[in-house]
């Protein structure tokens, strides 16, 4: 019965992220509907977290169940006001996806067959998150924190001294969102905590899906959704109580837009700005490596959009309004909420002190982790050949914001394992792995592209 929390729960955060996405497109929608309603779910938690930090830190609010349902009803009411005054211009809708392409029996059959393999592996997933946690990170991290959260009311950073309570570095969206549901269901359930990782995952199968059916069709689309099923670790951190498989959603958004946004022209593309500099933000606050690794590659794409892209000086203006005051709207209070607490900018362990100096085997355990363990199946194998063999259409058009994305982030994480105390994170394959699941959604659509044209006749 505790499960039935989990949709009345989920309201606010979904309402939230559907009017902040589609006040942001404005009279210039871009996205699908369900396309809108997914992203507003993963976003809108994160937005609604945020606030509720912010009210805490503030002393206007705190964690009590009173204070965050109030916080979430001030959002909605203030985000559903202006979407009623802005109505008329509001109420234009994209069309729903249809695509006129004929379909072979075979073809029917295989999605049949893979769409059953998906939904069976849905399934045991959503069975083996509704035990209790059993996963370090969980145990020590995302859901004690919750539990510190939801029995005090407070911010929590460390309950006694030496005895941490999770890392009190990390944002608090996801403990948060945890704290939450406790506070409906009156007590703490570990399966009601837990079966947020699970919709993060099949969001990401979802959002991945429209990507791919916006630049391809939806055999394509399938297609490479199945790819992203079929990723082992990646699924295994989908049923897994972590927060990596959550970010790697919010990056594939942020980043998306933003490769959108340069596929685009006129109101279009501000739509798509808008919405990646909103995605932009709340990486932010999703965990502590989106400040370091993701985010600075991401403005620089940006900047590059507005360097390469063709815009109008009027568009280049608007880019770095929107991104320039979103972002430092969620990055200002984070990073000064860091500084006034001594808190690292690292991961669970900081970089800063660190000697440096180089470590033997870094190497061979990240080239084993990568292509001989069965982490990622062929994923990797066959993205790396892609993009030798489809070099122009991987570096020289569009495709390249997501394939200079990607390269930026691992061969800039190496130096990180390979000459500092945290190579034992390559070497035991946790850190590096976990970087890698980051990825795997915009890795997915950029192998599914690159591999239409390789296959397709039209394509070619």
């Amino acid at each position: 019965m505790s499960l039935l929390w989990l949709p009345i729960g989920l309201l606010p955060s979904i309402a939230c992220g559907w009017l902040l996405l589609r006040l942001a497109e404005g009279s210039s929608p871009v996205l699908y509907k369900y396309e809108r309603a997914v992203a507003g779910f993963v976003l809108g938690g994160i937005f609604t977290t945020f606030t509720i930090f912010l009210t805490e830190i503030t002393g206007i609010g705190s964690f009590s169940f009173l204070s965050m349902l109030v916080t979430q009803l001030v959002l909605m009411m203030i985000l559903g006001g202006l979407y009623w005054k802005n109505k008329e211009k509001l109420t234009a809708n994209c069309q729903l996806i249809t695509d006129n392409s004929s379909w072979k029996p075979w073809q029917k059959i295989a999605t049949g067959i893979l769409s059953v393999w998906i939904l069976a592996k849905l399934v045991s997933g959503i069975i083996l998150l509704s035990g209790p946690a059993y996963f370090d990170d969980t145990l020590s991290n995302w859901n004690i924190r919750a539990k510190a959260f939801y029995h005090h009311q407070e911010l929590i950073l460390e309950l006694e001294p030496g005895k941490g309570t999770g890392i009190g570095s990390y944002p608090q969206s996801v403990p948060l969102l945890k704290t939450w549901l406790a506070h409906l269901n009156g007590e703490w359930h570990e399966a009601l905590a837990n079966s947020l990782h699970i919709l993060w995952y099949l969001s990401a199968l979802v959002l991945v899906y429209f990507a791919i059916r916006r630049l391809l069709n939806t055999k394509w689309a399938l297609l490479g959704t199945y790819i992203l099923a079929s990723v082992p670790l990646y699924t295994m951190h989908g049923a897994s109580a972590y927060g990596d498989c959550f970010l790697s959603v919010v990056i594939f958004l942020a980043l998306s837009w933003v490769f959108f946004a340069a596929k685009s022209e006129g109101q279009e593309r501000m739509s798509f700005i808008k919405l990646g500099s909103i995605a932009a933000a709340l990486l932010v606050y999703t965990k502590s490596e989106a400040i370091l690794l993701h985010l600075p590659p991401i403005i620089v794409l940006v900047a590059g959009l507005m360097l390469l892209g063709g815009m109008s000086t009027s568009q280049k203006r608007s880019t770095l309004l929107w991104y320039g005051a979103c972002v430092s709207a969620v990055l200002l209070p984070w990073v000064g909420f860091k500084w006034m607490n001594n808190l690292g900018f690292g991961n669970a362990k900081d970089v800063s002190g660190m000697t440096l100096e180089w470590h033997e085997g870094v190497l061979q355990a990240i080239g084993l982790n990568t292509f001989w363990e069965g982490n990622w199946n062929l994923l990797p194998v066959l993205f790396l050949g892609l993009i030798i063999y489809k070099w122009r259409s991987a570096f020289r058009s569009h495709l390249a914001y997501l394939t200079g994305f990607v390269l930026v982030v691992i061969i800039g994480q190496l130096p990180i394992y390979m000459f500092t105390a945290l190579h034992v994170e390559a070497l035991n394959q946790t850190g590096y792995a976990r970087g890698i699941i980051h990825l795997i959604p915009v890795i997915v659509v950029i192998t599914t592209v690159l591999l239409h044209q390789v296959l397709d006749r039209d394509a070619r």
